[in-house]
This record gives structure tokens, sequence and C-alpha cells, in this order.
């Protein structure tokens, strides 16, 4: 398995809900603090997305996508003068993957949903990403097209298991939206560091083999790579050196497998009512004792 799925499959990725609405007229929502990561699409029109925090509005314009990776407060408008309404007022009540029509709807279609992410690498996954992930490009609205044009059919048609393919649909759509960010952007951290031909190739190594005797030189070997080149460039894109991302990829996540864990984060609750802290927590205690 490929590190991004890997790291995907270790943080239990759900579906906390998922839906959208269609709005007309002049309207503003404001939308809490949340846990988690929320993708959502304009299908038709346009609108305004303000995030606290952010910086100023942003327009979103059909065919665009957008991550709100960090839980900030937002606003979605059609002006982002107008004075927003609270979201419980049009969305509390509505059943999973439903359309809700705001002002009969009409001028803008916007669909998606709210992921929850559980376990010590979800940093390692969106800890990078920008307050709001914007794609925008022809390529990356082809790419989405067909899946979002599917979400809102079996979100109309309201059919036997079609709350199922949505949720299905829109995990596929939040992993698409990641692998689009990272053909597009340049930066630091675990998430960007995949697309490099030479370190992503070792940090698939490592996954691949955690339990081997790994050292920066069998990386670097690994890799086509000189150890002092190779060492330099995993440190300036990861953050960490090769061996500190071993160490603390490797330990939990192999003891949690053997042992019969399902999930990193699920051996982790266990080890914490048993013991009262978690694994990396005890290490760190036994370490000072």
């Amino acid at each position: 398995m490929d590190p991004l799925s890997q790291v995907i499959s270790f943080l239990e990725l759900r579906n906390y809900r998922v839906g959208g609405f269609e709005a007309g007229g002049d309207w503003s929502i404001r939308f809490e603090p949340f846990k988690g990561v929320k993708c959502y699409a304009v299908t038709s029109g346009a609108c305004w997305l303000a995030v606290e925090g952010a910086g100023e509005p942003v327009l979103f314009q059909q065919g665009d996508c957008l991550l709100l990776p960090h839980g900030s407060p937002f606003r979605v408008a059609s002006d982002p003068a107008l004075p927003p309404e609270d979201w419980k007022r049009h969305f509390l009540g509505a059943r999973e993957g439903a359309l809700v029509k705001l002002n009969d709807g009409g001028a803008v279609t916007v669909l998606g949903g709210h992921f929850q992410l559980a376990g010590p690498q979800a940093e390692m996954l969106i800890g990078t990403l920008p307050p709001i992930v914007h794609l925008q490009s022809k390529t990356d609205r082809e790419t989405l097209r067909w899946a979002f044009d599917r979400m809102r059919q079996e979100m109309v048609d309201a059919k036997p298991g079609g709350v199922l393919i949505i949720q299905q649909l829109a995990t596929m759509i939040f992993v698409q939206a990641l692998r689009l960010y990272l053909d597009d952007s340049k930066g630091v951290g675990w998430l960007f560091a995949l697309s490099d031909k030479h370190v992503g190739a070792a940090i698939a190594a490592i996954h691949r083999e955690p339990a081997r005797r790994w050292t920066v030189a069998a990386l670097a070997l690994e890799v086509g790579m000189s150890r002092s080149g190779f060492a330099a460039r995993f440190g300036q894109l990861v953050g960490d050196g090769p061996i500190e991302y071993l160490t603390r990829w490797r330990p939990v996540g192999a003891i949690a497998r053997s042992l019969g864990y399902e999930s990193e984060s699920a051996f982790c609750t266990a080890f914490k009512r048993v013991m009262g802290s978690t694994p990396r927590g005890h290490v760190r205690l036994a370490a000072v004792a």
C-alpha cells in the first residue's frame, strides 16, 4: 500500500456528514468551528467563502473544489457583505445526503462532505495545508466533475443505497482533491514530500518495510542518491531526518498490527485505558524516570 493510502487507512477516515444545498437570491450562512476536514465543490453558479483568520473572502465558481482542513469558523454567501444566518436554521434536521434548498434554489449548487480523522498521523496529513485549498484549474474540474455529477444525481433521486454511494463518492473526491493539490503545489512537509521522486520513494520504502533496519545510507542507495544529498533533501522536504521519520512512524503502528488491532488509534485507545497514558506518553515518562 502506498504511503498516502496507508496513512489515510490508519486515520480511519470516515464521513461525518455528506450533503449539499441549492441557493437563490440573497443569502449568507455562518458555520461554527469543526473537527476534521470539509470538502466542497460548486457544481453550478458561484458563491463567496470567508474563513476566519484567512484573509479576504474568496470567490468560488462552477467547477471549483475546496478543502477546509483546520476547522476554523467560516461563512458562505451570495454576497460577503450580507449579515450571516446560523447554519442550523437551514440544515439542522436535514436527512443524510439531502440537497437543502435556500430561497427555492436556482442560482448556485454546493455539494460535499465532512470527514473525521482519528490518530496521531492526522497532523502529518493536513498540518501543512493552508486554511483554504482551492482547486480551480481546468484539469482539476474535469477530474472531479463525474464524481460530483453522480453525487448530485444520487441526492436528487434518493434511491435505496443512495446515501452509501454518496459517502463513497465523497471519500473518493476527498482523496482525489489531496492528490490534485499535491500535483499543483510546492511546499514543505510530509504530504508534499510524497510527490518528490526520491524522497517519496524513500517514504514508500519505509512504509513497505517498517521493521527493516534502515540506515540513511541504505535509504539513499534505495532511491539512487548520495547519502549526504539524500539526507539534506529529506530533511528539507519532510522537516525530519530519515531516521527520525522512521522512528516516529514505525513503533506504534507496527505493534498495533502485530497484536491484531485494526488501526493504530484503536491500539492507542486500549493502551491508554489500561496504562493511563498513550504509548508515546508512556515512553516519554519512562525516559524521564
